[in-house]
């Protein structure tokens, strides 16, 4: 570890269920990754007795318990008198819509009973009925491509990072919520979703016809740069993905790998437990990785997640970002950062630092809202803000080649070298 720090100043340079960036994978959920089971924040957070100071009095319960036969009592008065009617479902989704709607609460949202299983089966890393392209909702609230899964129906396409979702099968895309426009892109496997993309980077628009299909969505690539550079890119945080990167590491170095490049690029999160695990691989023994505070029970609670035995302690790493390295991404890489283990190079990442709980309701239908936030080993907290690259380099879209890669490869040569 020391001989990593003074590598650093003599180059000059400096470096869960609970998730994540805003978006969807179209056959993958990536914003609610949090595990095969999720748990309840009580779970992930240490659980505090209750007194009965902090019970509800009998007063307020008696209250609580008026309030909700009122609002029974609207949905059946609308039911039977409104002149405009509305089904008995639609009024209780409303009516939790409107509750969420109350926490002012961006990462709040309530999910159909087929919503929810769909994102409960993508925790098995397959997708079906989707067409293998990640999308996220930028900052113009546009639904925009951030990526496209190898081997999937997209993939022989010409779809690129950037292309913007315009229409699906006629409707328009803009003005509604993400969740929306996943539903209307996933269906049935064999059917085919007319999609409508615009391109801002040629000023066109274009139509194509995607049979949606079954395809194993992999959280990671890796290759073998220049025969002692291991190059791994991870794609998203599923749960025993850190593990699987542990025996890919173990066999490149077995094949001469002598610094590792870990690419978080586009990557907007996934399961708490398997960033955690991941830094594990790097970090020493009893090193924080990210302190996470959250309320249970009506109090604030906190937990330190705290690395074991770290595997790589000595081979040099260098880890790249950008703009869509988001939550579990920045958790990691500002772990990294703090504890002065490894170089980030790229761009800001996304600054997503608050942590989502996902509940299924009685109906098989679930919510979102956020429940806690993360802090990194220094106090830090990145929501909104992101984490700064030790190097910046950006992307030139008028180029071919890939210039923070390129940098990255450049930079450990030189780490190589010196060692």
């Amino acid at each position: 570890m020391k001989r990593f720090k003074a590598l650093k100043i003599i180059l000059f340079i400096i470096l869960a269920l609970l998730v994540f960036g805003s978006g969807f994978l179209l056959g993958l959920d990536f914003t609610y990754k949090y595990n095969i089971r999720i748990p309840a924040i009580s779970e992930i957070l240490p659980k505090k007795a209750v007194t009965s100071n902090d019970a509800a009095t009998e007063e307020e319960q008696e209250d609580s318990s008026t309030s909700i036969k009122s609002i029974e009592q609207a949905i059946e008065l609308i039911l039977k008198e409104a002149i405009n009617p509305k089904t008995r479902n639609e009024l209780i989704v409303a009516a939790i819509q409107g509750i969420l709607l109350k926490l002012e609460d961006n990462h709040a949202e309530y999910f159909s009973k087929e919503q929810y299983a769909k994102i409960m089966e993508s925790y098995k890393g397959i997708m079906s009925g989707g067409i293998g392209i990640i999308v996220t909702l930028n900052d113009k609230k546009q639904v925009e491509v951030v990526k496209i899964i190898p081997d999937s129906p997209s993939s022989s396409l010409d779809i690129q990072q950037g292309d913007l979702i315009k229409k699906v099968n006629g409707d328009v895309a803009d003005g509604i919520t993400l969740e929306e426009v996943v539903s209307k892109i996933t269906g049935p496997v064999g059917t085919d979703v007319n999609i409508t993309f615009y391109r801002p980077s040629e000023l066109r628009s274009f139509e194509l016809t995607i049979k949606r299909g079954t395809f194993t969505v992999p959280n990671f690539v890796s290759e073998m740069i220049d025969g002692n550079i291991a190059y791994i890119q991870y794609y998203d945080f599923q749960e025993g993905g850190a593990e699987q990167v542990g025996k890919e590491i173990d066999n490149m170095i077995g094949k001469g790998a002598q610094g590792i490049i870990l690419d978080l690029r586009n990557n907007l999160g996934g399961v708490l437990n398997d960033a955690v695990n991941l830094c594990d691989l790097f970090l020493d023994k009893d090193k924080l990785i990210v302190r996470v505070i959250g309320r249970v029970e009506g109090k604030e609670i906190s937990k330190d997640y705290n690395a074991t035995e770290g595997k790589y302690l000595d081979i040099p790493l260098i880890v790249l970002i950008n703009e869509y390295s988001a939550s579990a991404s920045e958790l990691c890489a500002g772990a990294f950062q703090d504890h002065e283990r490894a170089m980030l190079i790229g761009e800001r990442s996304f600054g997503k630092g608050t942590v989502q709980t996902l509940h299924i309701l009685s109906d098989g239908s679930g919510i979102k809202f956020t429940t806690a936030k993360y802090y990194l080993p220094l106090g830090e907290s990145i929501d909104s803000t992101g984490i700064e690259p030790d190097i910046k380099v950006s992307i030139d879209p008028d180029l071919k080649t890939d210039t923070q890669k390129n940098k990255a490869v450049e930079e450990m040569k030189k780490i190589i070298k010196w060692f």
